[in-house]
């Protein structure tokens, strides 16, 4: 009885420690939502540099405002991407032992460095080539009309996608240094990882055209390549290191 009270306990206690990480996730969320609605002028004008002038159509009363609004959440999340990372991460670190605790908190702060660089990389390098191949295709016979809230939507969207994709180095160097996975698994599962890459491109373009998920499936592959390279590294740093006792999640030697 003993035993089964202190397990309910447990979980009643994982329980409330995620609904506080959730709530701390909602708020910066909704405060960085807020500040982008404030500031939602400065915030279109900026998306809309890519179009050089081309006028947005709207086709119903209320879509000026669902677009600004869905803009503002879509900043906001990308503000709030510190905060709920380290949440994600905070959760699980409490279970684990000194060693994973340290690679936990690596991936945390290189996830959010990454996901921020994947967006700066789409913004800087593909978002314009891709608009410029996409609304100029075949212009001869059609005349581009851009409809403000797929616009958007497909900006901010393709956006968070590449900030996913990004992220993918930290996770895989995240289980080389917790020993789930090696360099020689990566290498051996390469074909999967490829495909992997196409359908994870195919979901996270807002368009699914050809374009788009070639622009995010290639930046895929080159990061899983990039990461078997790093996970050898890690493997050779973490053979060269002695074996030093670890301390379990209360501070204690692990026996």
């Amino acid at each position: 009885m003993s035993d089964y009270r202190n397990f309910r306990m447990s979980i009643i206690d994982h329980l409330e420690e995620l609904r506080k990480r959730i709530i701390i996730s909602a708020l910066a969320l909704a405060v960085g939502a807020s500040v982008c609605f404030i500031f939602k002028g400065y915030l279109l004008a900026f998306l809309v540099k890519p179009l050089h002038g081309k006028q947005l159509i709207t086709l119903a009363p209320a879509e000026s405002f669902m677009t600004a609004f869905k803009v503002s959440v879509y900043a906001g999340v990308l503000m709030a991407s510190p905060v709920i990372m380290y949440q994600i991460w905070a959760f699980v670190a409490p279970g684990l032992k000194t060693k994973e605790k340290r690679a936990i908190f690596f991936a945390a702060f290189f996830t959010t460095l990454l996901f921020l660089g994947g967006v700066a990389f789409c913004w800087w390098m593909v978002l314009p080539r891709g608009l410029d191949f996409l609304l100029n295709y075949q212009s001869d016979f059609f005349h581009q009309q851009v409809q403000a809230s797929k616009y958007f939507s497909f900006v901010t969207l393709f956006m968070l996608g590449f900030g996913i994709i990004f992220e993918l180095p930290a996770f895989i160097l995240t289980l080389a240094r917790l020993g789930i996975v090696n360099s020689r698994q990566l290498a051996r599962n390469r074909r999967w990882a490829i495909l992997a890459g196409a359908v994870i491109s195919a979901a996270l373009t807002p368009s699914n055209d050809w374009f788009s998920m070639l622009a995010m499936g290639i930046p895929f592959i080159l990061l899983y390549e990039i990461s078997i390279h790093l996970s050898r590294l890690v493997q050779r740093s973490k053979k060269q290191k002695p074996d030093i006792a670890e301390e379990g999640p209360e501070g204690e030697a692990a026996g």
